[in-house]
């Protein structure tokens, strides 16, 4: 569990990742040794699982974000494995949520527009083992953000 000094340094880099490990010690009032080994320390805890640049999706030419429900019609621990395999390997499928509820599975879909989320509705009506429930159109986003609290 990560301690006060573990936290502000987490804060910092969700705030800015590229801040480097002098700028973190400088505003934490440390020296670089103990915030190098603090952020080592939480990466191979698997705490920090990465850094990426977040993308305006519109200028991209991916502007169109779907809500896709799905329902496993064999719900097996084999066909769990299976659906999970195939949706890792979709770049479309920004995130997977397996659910409790009258709905096993949301997807959160990025395509161009409409028709390419066509293209892709046929693909998932392909999988025997799933079928859709439902799709939400996101009309626009009213907050996006990776930040977690802590």
């Amino acid at each position: 569990m990560p301690d006060d000094i573990d936290k502000h340094i987490l804060n910092l880099l969700q705030e800015n990742a590229m801040l480097t490990i002098r700028d973190i010690a400088d505003r934490l009032s440390l020296t670089t040794t103990p915030v190098h080994e603090r952020i080592k320390k939480l990466e191979k805890e698997g705490v920090i699982i990465g850094y990426r640049a977040i993308i305006d999706a519109e200028k991209v030419d991916k502007a169109q974000v779907v809500l896709l429900n799905l329902r496993m019609e064999d719900y097996t621990p084999k066909n769990i494995a299976a659906f999970e395999k195939m949706i890792s390997g979709m770049p479309q499928v920004l995130e997977c949520f397996h659910l409790a509820g009258t709905v096993d599975y949301q997807l959160k879909v990025i395509v161009k527009d409409i028709k390419e989320y066509d293209s892709f509705l046929m693909k998932m009506a392909k999988i025997s083992i799933v079928s859709v429930v439902s799709s939400m159109i996101v009309l626009h986003r009213v907050k996006q953000s990776t930040y977690i609290q802590l």
